[in-house]
């Protein structure tokens, strides 16, 4: 069986990168996932393959032409699947076999196959209308585990395999949750700041319901045996398709999650993301500089430019943190809340919304209590939690969360 025979070849020499570097478990099964998709289509174009070093140049470009006009990929998608299938055929001692993806669609306008690494709309599960603090009630009752590790992909940015792998108690360092070397992509490790009370009301829920010694996967499987990774992110992944977190479904995916905390930490740094309606009008160069870093470094990454794949594309200006588009967009949430019938303030929160009250009153902007609780509470629900302590950017945060309810008005 040719499934067997990738399989053995994934195992003999997967486990390694191009470079020498051992190569990490989600990388070898994302190699061995689009191989085997690949053959699978191949095999419904009539190309009986059942040997994988079989494989040609000619396949390739049934594969890619396949992807762009019946499959509609988007350009980064097929660039990542041809990656894959270039590494898999270097193992097959075929190095230099597989192209560019220009090379299969010549006819195809080269600005159309341009990937465009910035992310131009959000990404995030609230940005796509699905509220945080219910999902993860809805998917408690039925798969508890699985709503932990929701609450950790939001809280703090974990990867698939992160979150797997991850031993909350162990890794709660205080001020920080780290990411172990070995755990993250390419085997990095790092520190997560916890910058918000959600944060850690997020983790000390986790950690009330996991034992101290062990990883948030699952360790079996359904059927009582010892489960692997493989089968765990298997697991992980079709609970996911079960609640319909998918991309044709709801939207969304896991890695919306990730989304949503480098939104989140973006904005406890005191950016607004483009995602988010954020404009060239509300930092300088050298302070968007420092933290692009901040959100990059809390991602797992070394480079301030990859935040754009997360948060969107950043303009330099030198004015202002809420500029006057932004108190206008404050405005006309302002306006919207006039005229609704507003909820009675919990007791407990009142001297939190005073605090947002003055603050707001501070930069020109007047507003209730009550409005200011609509508001803050909008922002809390997107960090999983029903409720946060205002401690930093009350401004920042109040115009995301007014850019939200406008957007949500219009739909």
């Amino acid at each position: 069986m040719w499934q067997q025979k990738v399989n053995e070849l994934m195992k003999s020499a997967g486990a390694f990168r191009v470079n020498g570097k051992k190569a990490s478990e989600r990388t070898q099964t994302l190699t061995k996932d689009v191989v085997r998709a690949s053959i699978r289509v191949l095999h419904e174009r009539g190309y009986k393959i059942q040997d994988p070093k079989n494989l040609g140049e000619r396949h390739i470009e049934v594969l890619v032409k396949h992807w762009w006009y019946c499959q509609h990929k988007k350009p980064k998608t097929i660039q990542n699947d041809l990656s894959r299938l270039r590494v898999f055929c270097a193992m097959l001692g075929k190095p230099g076999m597989v192209g560019s993806v220009h090379k299969y669609l010549p006819d195809v306008d080269p600005e159309l196959l341009k990937v465009r690494s910035a992310a131009q709309i959000t990404k995030s599960w609230s940005g796509n209308g699905i509220d945080l603090v219910a999902k993860f009630r809805e998917v408690d009752e039925r798969e508890p585990r699985l709503g932990l590790m929701l609450r950790l992909e939001l809280g703090f940015g974990l990867r698939r395999e992160e979150v797997l792998k991850c031993n909350p108690h162990a890794q709660d360092f205080g001020q920080y949750l780290q990411v172990f070397p070995g755990m993250g992509k390419g085997g990095r490790w790092r520190n997560i700041p916890i910058a918000s009370t959600a944060q850690r009301e997020l983790l000390d829920y986790v950690k009330a319901r996991v034992p101290k010694n062990k990883p948030l996967g699952w360790e079996h499987t359904r059927a009582g045996e010892a489960a692997s990774l493989e089968q765990n992110i298997r697991r992980y992944e079709n609970l996911m398709a079960s609640f319909g977190f998918t991309k044709a479904d709801t939207g969304v995916t896991g890695h919306g999650l990730r989304a949503q905390f480098a939104e989140n930490h973006a904005l406890l740094l005191g950016m607004l993301p483009p995602t988010m309606g954020g404009d060239s009008g509300q930092l300088d160069g050298a302070d968007l500089g420092v933290l692009k870093m901040k959100a990059a470094q809390a991602l797992g990454h070394n480079r301030p430019s990859v935040t754009s794949a997360y948060i969107g594309s950043f303009k330099v200006s030198d004015q202002g943190q809420v500029n006057d588009q932004g108190r206008e967009i404050i405005r006309k949430a302002l306006r919207i809340l006039d005229v609704a019938g507003l909820p009675e303030i919990p007791t407990e929160r009142v001297n939190n919304c005073r605090v947002i009250q003055n603050v707001m009153t501070a930069i020109g902007l007047t507003l209730t209590i009550e409005q200011a609780h609509i508001l803050w509470a909008k922002h809390a629900r997107r960090h999983g939690v029903e409720w946060l302590v205002p401690e930093r950017e009350i401004p920042v945060l109040l115009q995301a969360s007014a850019e939200a309810m406008l957007n949500d008005f219009l739909l």
